[in-house]
């Protein structure tokens, strides 16, 4: 039997939703997560091998032992994974960025994180490392050797230009090569485009893989359910574990209230699916007419059930004007909302100062959503990338 390739992936495993593409594939590939310094409590990648930064002295130490084939990466921001990723192309070995979500563009992240308060996660993190003895300094230098060593100059300057500015901002002004993927596996050109702002790479660089969650959501539904309901589409603005904050949890609190009271004014149900940074949360508005949703079996039938929908600019956002009629509630400036209304037409909502009778539902044609940014004509499955990308 042939040997299967081995992938390590540096990528988060807090959430099921993140791990899914790699347990679709499982049957293919060997895979190795290394997801954070330390084991966390919440680890969806049971099934999997783990490992953590806190168990290797450097980056040869890891590529030594775990000998994988190319390294997957959700993002290469932090000193770690910067210097993961030079040491591993240096041996000869693939590094991927894998994107897990619709991405937009360079204003639209530069605006969301002035708002954010990534600091206290960033502190907790140090912390951690600190008090279970582990140096994120001491990793990087025993991974650089010779001339090398310079290269931590310029990471700890990155480092701090991140807690200051923003990693968006320090990406754009800042675009080390020691960050830069080998390859950039991106769902489409246009979610491609914040990797050209940021990174500066060229097209040689980028494969389009279509986007895994979203493509099944082009199947038609039968069997829709019957009861009269809206739904929306909801995003974890007023609190996650990454420390970002865009809404308090009192103005979420009013938009709920506000879209259920237009619901109740149709007659319908108000079905809200939660984002699942929010599953966990205990302040959210109780209302007989409003029913949450967690984890879906087939979220796709219940889009197309809907009378319609609402929602910000989450990735679940695309199939919903794909389907349905869809209205947008607009925060800020949203690199999503103004690609889907440049194709569809479709109009915004201040989210700051609406009332619910403002809200109209009108028909849209989302025939070229699919293109633009689920499956494009010119994208290749995720396997075949995997099994025979070369340097």
């Amino acid at each position: 039997m042939k040997k299967k390739k081995h992938y390590l992936l540096v990528w988060p495993t807090i959430r099921k939703d993140w791990i899914k593409v790699f347990d679709d594939l499982k049957d293919d590939f060997e895979f190795t997560f290394l997801p954070s310094t330390f084991p966390k409590d919440l680890n969806y990648a049971n099934e999997f091998a783990c490992r953590y930064w806190s168990e290797f002295n450097s980056a040869q130490d890891i590529l030594q032992e775990l000998k994988p084939d190319g390294i997957i990466f959700m993002s290469i921001e932090s000193g770690l994974s910067m210097v993961l990723n030079i040491v591993a192309q240096r041996k000869g070995i693939n590094t991927f960025i894998l994107q897990h979500g619709i991405f937009t563009n360079y204003r639209d992240y530069r605006t969301r994180e002035k708002l954010w308060r990534k600091k206290e996660v960033a502190q907790s993190v140090k912390q951690e490392q600190s008090e279970k003895s582990f140096s994120t300094f001491t990793f990087i230098r025993s991974s650089l050797n010779g001339l090398g060593q310079f290269k931590l100059l310029w990471i700890a300057i990155y480092t701090k230009l991140q807690q200051k500015k923003g990693p968006y901002w320090t990406a754009k002004h800042l675009p080390l090569k020691l960050k830069r993927a080998n390859w950039y596996l991106c769902f489409s050109p246009y979610n491609a485009t914040i990797h050209k702002e940021t990174d500066r790479i060229g097209e040689e660089r980028l494969k389009y893989i279509g986007s895994p969650e979203l493509i099944p959501y082009l199947q038609v539904e039968h069997d829709l359910i019957e009861e009269d309901f809206y739904l929306h589409i909801d995003q974890a603005l007023a609190e996650n574990s990454f420390g970002e904050e865009t809404v308090s949890k009192e103005k979420m609190i009013d938009f709920y209230l506000k879209l259920n009271q237009f619901c109740l004014s149709k007659g319908s149900k108000f079905y809200i699916k939660l984002h699942p940074e929010s599953y966990n949360s205990d302040w959210l508005p109780k209302h007989e007419n409003i029913i949450y949703l967690k984890q879906v079996k087939n979220f796709n039938l219940v889009i197309q059930s809907a009378q319609g929908c609402f929602g910000f600019y989450s990735t679940m956002i695309i199939p919903a004007v794909y389907w349905k009629p869809t209205v947008l509630f607009k925060i800020q400036y949203s690199g999503l909302q103004e690609a889907i209304c440049d194709l569809t037409e479709c109009s915004t909502i201040d989210f700051w100062s609406f009332k619910h009778d403002d809200i109209l539902f009108v028909p849209l044609d989302g025939t070229l959503i699919g293109e633009y940014f689920i499956k494009p004509e010119e994208s290749v499955r995720l396997s075949k990338v995997l099994l025979g990308a070369r340097k």
